[in-house]
């Protein structure tokens, strides 16, 4: 053939500056015998003397929005003036009359020299034209491909990327057009998770230029290499999710057939892991399911963000106001801004949190500065979540009715590792605090990373839930096979040194650790976490300290922590027992705590958390037995005394702190701990609730626990309440 167009199955192992990375990805699963659609390759030679011909300048010369419009029109300009020279127009047209001549329409896909590597997808940058059925529409669509590498989306991609536009030339991929019934994508390794071992695909009916737009949110499969099982999530109309849960974890009744079958799923999920195995990487591919088979029409490598390493714990106290599909493992708080689909998105600011129907790749990259961002459509195998990923920004796609249920200038944060938007601002690091008053009610706070509570350290009266979560997963490794695996000394060294800094900042202060509460979905999400049950409402199950005690090698490595910290001088540290059922397992804990060399209530306070109204109906019981005090997990508490998931959109507004029966049972728990001397503190984001935070004061609680963005207003509230 003519220089200008190699065969698809000759390229495999040209380099990328000559046939791009798409092309190359293609070439080189041809080779390894994968079903990849027959094609040519248009050489970057080709681009390069056609922009050379075009007179195209080398980059805009700044990159305000007026100077990046006016560049690129003049490059389009002259993209669409420029006369083919024949040479490169007679190598297309030969080729295309070819593959057209098999029957059937042709696509014709950009592959630029920067794309999918491991550092840059590129994803949805670059054009692709699908249904080209002459030599003139193939012409034209090869000329728009290499256009679109001096489009604003192409340029401000690479000025983020810090290339420059000489750097990028394209390539064009001209293929036989599978028709396809079904496609998707394949997540070779959860992109939210590298330690994972399950796989991810993703499926829609017909074409897949609708679910890498983000035009429609798929049904999503979970495949696991370990245990040969499929978890499905269904989506009602390919639409809204039909329940609020993370899609890895819960098997839903499917009301219509499924788009995949399991044996299906298999069959997609041995090609992610046969490909991981052949680039020697995690990959994200695009599959087609056409005349009888499966087609794969891409691979590249998933990239994640670095900061995939750094989870952060679920924070279960506060309320639930959306729920999709996590794409990038960060969090962040801002202030909402709601855009309709016709709204020209500005360039956002750090603190707010863009809201929109959907999420294209053009405004991906215009939102790569944003706090965070939630779209009613998409999933996590979108371009735009792709590249949201690779600027680290925190993403829930998928999420429904976002746009009508997220108001706009209301505080939210977005958790994009579970895709979760919470009410209110959780950010680690809580602003500047001004002076606050004096109370006889104590304002507790709850610590995640002792060092992100430095500012509010000095006002604290103490710290009513050092959480275990940050030490025990962020490393995104099932604890318990770190133990297995002869890590447990390191695990117990995190924690140490974390109870140790959290004493150095709250110096003479009561310090609670909680031991482990998370449920069995969040350690699902972990490498090593496939054996964890599904639990149809984790958040009622195996969890607390009944779960520590019946698989007692996290517990030991926890107190373990405890006695350590001990040594290195720590005296206000309390261990505050979570979830308990029965007064039998603080009795069991108590023991299991002495083991470690230490007294219980002499070397270390000993208490519960009360959650359950079992236990708040015999919580004389385990005052008589010597807690030292008692933390009431309001949520919790509420959520178990009214039969409500909390985190259930259904029946979110029958969630009701200040119902009557809850009230009853905290009095009830203020007089029992009154006559025992214990101290009380009530926990959680509901205690702040208007109309609950007065009757707390009025019952004498010795403290409410919050976070620390609430520590001043908290504060502030019940000085005011207590002059009245």
């Amino acid at each position: 053939m003519p220089e200008y167009v190699i065969a698809l199955a000759a390229a495999h192992g040209l380099p990328t500056d000559e046939i791009g990375g798409k092309a190359a990805g293609l070439a080189a699963l041809s080779a390894a015998g994968f079903p990849v659609p027959d094609g040519v390759v248009i050489t970057t030679r080709a681009f390069r003397e056609v922009v050379q011909a075009a007179g195209v300048a080398e980059s805009p010369e700044a990159f305000d929005d007026e100077s990046l419009r006016a560049y690129c029109e003049r490059a389009a300009l002259s993209m669409r003036s420029m006369e083919f020279p024949f040479a490169v127009q007679d190598a297309i047209a030969v080729a295309a009359r070819r593959l057209l001549a098999a029957g059937g329409p042709l696509a014709v896909r950009s592959s630029g020299t920067l794309e999918d590597s491991a550092t840059a997808s590129f994803a949805g940058v670059l054009e692709t034209y699908t249904g080209m059925r002459s030599e003139s529409e193939v012409l034209g669509a090869v000329r728009r491909c290499w256009g679109s590498a001096f489009q604003p989306r192409a340029a401000r991609y690479l000025h983020e990327k810090g290339r420059a536009q000489s750097e990028l030339s394209v390539a064009v991929v001209l293929q036989r057009q599978v028709l396809a019934e079904r496609s998707g994508l394949i997540f070779s390794r959860d992109p939210v998770n590298r330690y994972s071992t399950g796989i991810v695909v993703e499926a829609i009916s017909g074409v897949g230029e609708d679910l890498v737009s983000g035009e429609i949110t798929p049904e999503r499969y979970r495949y696991s290499m370990d245990t040969s099982s499929v978890t499905v999530t269904r989506l009602v109309g390919e639409k809204a999710p039909t329940a609020l849960h993370e899609p890895q974890d819960v098997e839903f009744g499917l009301p219509e057939k499924r788009r995949l079958t399991d044996a299906e799923v298999a069959l997609l999920a041995d090609l992610g892991h046969r490909a991981e195995m052949l680039f020697g990487s995690p990959q994200d591919i695009e599959w087609a399911f056409a005349e009888g088979q499966f087609w794969v029409l891409q691979s590249r490598p998933l990239v994640f963000a670095r900061s995939d390493e750094h989870l952060f714990p679920q924070i279960a106290e506060h309320t639930v106001l959306a729920h999709g599909v996590g794409v990038s493992p960060a969090m962040g708080s801002g202030r909402v801004m709601v855009l309709d689909a016709d709204d020209s998105v500005p360039e956002p600011a750090a603190d707010l949190v863009v809201v929109l129907p959907r999420l294209t790749n053009d405004l991906a990259v215009r939102l790569r500065d944003a706090a965070g961002v939630v779209a009613d459509e998409g999933g996590a195998t979108s371009h735009g979540a792709n590249i949201l990923r690779e600027f680290e920004v925190p993403a829930v796609i998928g999420a429904a009715h976002a746009t009508e249920e997220l108001a706009d200038g209301a505080v939210v944060t977005v958790d994009g590792f579970r895709g979760v938007v919470y009410e209110g601002d959780l950010a680690l690091a809580p602003t500047q605090l001004s002076r606050v008053p004096t109370t006889r009610t104590q304002v507790f706070v709850s610590v995640l990373v002792p060092d992100r509570s430095a500012v509010v350290a000095p006002l604290a009266d103490g710290v009513s839930s050092l959480r275990d979560d940050y030490f025990l997963l962020a490393t995104g490794v099932h604890p318990t096979r770190l133990i297995r695996d002869g890590h447990g000394e390191e695990l117990l060294e995190s924690i140490a040194r974390g109870i140790v800094r959290c004493e150095e900042l709250f110096a003479g202060k009561p310090i609670w650790y909680k031991t482990m509460d998370a449920p069995t979905d969040e350690f699902r999400r972990l490498a090593g976490g496939h054996a964890e049950p599904v639990e149809r409402n984790p958040l009622l199950g195996w969890r607390g300290i009944g779960r520590e005690l019946a698989e007692p090698e996290m517990l030991d490595i926890e107190f373990g922590a405890i006695a350590r910290a001990y040594g290195f001088g720590c005296k206000d540290v309390g261990v505050k027992l979570p979830f308990v059922r029965f007064p039998e397992e603080y009795s069991r804990a108590e023991r299991a705590l002495a083991q470690h060399g230490l007294t219980p209530h002499d070397d270390v306070r000993l208490g519960v958390s009360v959650e359950i109204p079992a236990v708040a109906m015999r919580l004389r019981e385990i005052l008589e037995l010597g807690a030292d005090f008692v933390s009431i997990g309001l949520s919790d508490l509420t959520m178990c005394t009214l039969a409500l998931d909390r985190e259930s959109r259904h029946v979110a507004e029958m969630f009701d702190p200040a119902h009557p029966a809850v009230l009853e049972l905290l009095g009830r728990i203020a007089e029992d701990c009154r006559e025992f001397g214990a101290f009380t503190c009530v926990c959680g984001e509901s205690a702040r609730d208007e109309r609950v935070l007065p009757v707390l004061v009025d019952m004498g609680f010795d403290a409410v626990g919050v976070s620390p963005s609430y520590f001043a207003e908290v504060k502030s509230r019940i000085a005011s309440i207590e002059s009245r």
